[in-house]
């Protein structure tokens, strides 16, 4: 959450400091949600975007001592356009703001891959988010080197953009499908470890891909974790101009390094490089690292190391279960209850349920099975085929370890945690057909 320094001001000040910091936690509250609509853009400048924004709810947040009295923001929304017109006007005033503030030094500047902010994945169109970017870097900013995210490349503190792409509607209504997507886009000066510019805009729903890469649609669990947290509370709402970075996202760029390493080669069909990578990071990374542990998974995996699989597989549990929540992805079918049976994806489901019932017995926890569905069809017949799916994950669990059943329970949300929510029921929607495993008071 935005931190609000009050020693030294007034009563008078307080208490109008008080509304601002009630608005601004408002605007937190919703910042990665699919039903959020709070925007924030610095104050136009200049070289502001050819479209003007839409009038819209506004919070202005107070700048602080550290931060340069231009550093005051206004939220708003801005219309949604086509995906690539956004990039191009978010980018464009993003990187004017940032020249003007840390003039014309030659410094390099560094590009930590963009994510999807529900999911903490990489997509077909946050890569296309970095491209575009890099080219307007390139075309506008000779004076800023492009280096790709790498251990070395930190060393010399450069500039770091960072930015999300998250499905959003006006209603906020749970089960309403996103109308926009919103942009986030940051940069943070390493030198300082502070936000130096920020810019938002927003894309028409139908000109976005939110498909993931490979790494991320075959990892059994998606990558919301601690270090995904932190570079998220960097780029949105919960930054602002001349603010830290979020120090736990500092802290882990060197593992986000080497991670970024092994995606890339995961990605290329070099599973023996990006399995030696992922050992390299997790000796780096924090413990639970989703990243790495769904790394180690996979390669191991695909290199018939079903021993090493297992164990990884059981941290990757074990680290959920510390935390209260399992995020697993066992997807279903569209409209049933029988799972995706993709390639092998049936041998590795035996494994993963071995491993769930193995950890949650070891952890002496209950579990709540959490069923979800995509948003097709009406919001009755998604609470019933919601429950319906974690009322078969409990069956397969107790028949894995009977000790079990004084344990578990089901639930089903129907739509209303849509992590994608578009209802395309496909592979960009896949993992809102899901189940999911919440540690609970036991009864």
């Amino acid at each position: 959450m935005a931190r609000i320094q009050t020693i030294g001001i007034g009563i008078e000040h307080r208490v109008g400091l008080a509304i601002v910091m009630l608005a601004t936690l408002a605007a937190c509250a919703n910042s990665g949600s699919p039903g959020s609509t709070v925007r924030a853009v610095p104050t136009p400048t200049a070289a502001a975007s050819p479209a003007a924004p839409q009038p819209a709810a506004t919070v202005t947040a107070p700048s602080t001592a550290a931060a340069p009295a231009a550093a005051e923001q206004n939220f708003v929304a801005p219309a949604p356009v086509p995906f690539e017109n956004s990039i191009a006007r978010a980018g464009a005033q993003l990187l004017a703001d940032a020249r003007s503030r840390l003039g014309s030094e030659s410094r390099s500047l560094v590009i930590d891959p963009l994510i999807d902010a529900n999911t903490g994945a990489q997509t077909v169109s946050t890569v296309k988010m970095g491209e575009q970017l890099e080219s307007i870097v390139k075309a506008r900013h000779a004076n800023w080197r492009l280096q790709p995210l790498t251990r070395q490349a930190l060393n010399d503190k450069p500039l770091l953009l960072i930015g999300t792409l998250t499905p959003v509607n006006i209603e906020r209504s749970v089960n309403a499908v996103p109308d926009a997507f919103r942009v986030w886009l940051t940069v943070i000066d390493l030198r300082t470890g502070r936000v130096v510019a920020k810019q938002l805009d927003r894309s028409t729903i139908d000109s976005v891909n939110p498909e993931p890469l490979k790494f991320y649609s075959d990892s059994p669990t998606w990558h919301k974790d601690k270090t995904v947290l932190g570079y998220i509370n960097s780029c949105q709402v919960n930054t602002k101009i001349g603010d830290p970075a979020d120090p736990e996202y500092l802290a882990m760029l060197p593992a986000a390094a080497v991670v970024n390493e092994a995606i890339m080669a995961y990605s290329a069909g070099r599973v023996p490089a990006a399995n030696l990578l992922y050992k390299e990071a997790a000796a780096l990374a924090d413990p639970g690292d989703l990243r790495v542990l769904n790394g180690l998974y996979l390669t191991s995996w695909q290199l018939g190391q079903r021993d090493n699989a297992r164990d990884a597989f059981s941290k990757l549990v074990a680290s959920g279960l510390d935390l209260k929540r399992v995020p697993m992805k066992f997807l279903f079918q569209p409209g049933g209850t029988n799972f995706n049976a993709v390639g092998d994806l049936p041998q590795q489901y035996q494994i993963w349920v071995g491993a769930l019932a193995q950890e949650i017995a070891k952890a002496q926890s209950c579990v709540r099975v959490v069923g979800h569905t995509s948003r097709t069809g009406s919001a009755s017949v998604n609470e019933r085929l919601s429950r319906q799916r974690a009322e078969t994950m409990q069956r397969m669990l107790e028949r894995s370890n009977r000790a079990l059943g004084t344990r578990l329970s089901a639930a089903g949300v129907g739509s209303r945690e849509a992590l994608v929510g578009l209802g395309t029921d496909d592979q960009r929607d896949a993992l809102d057909r899901r189940v999911e495993f919440r540690v609970v008071d036991c009864v």
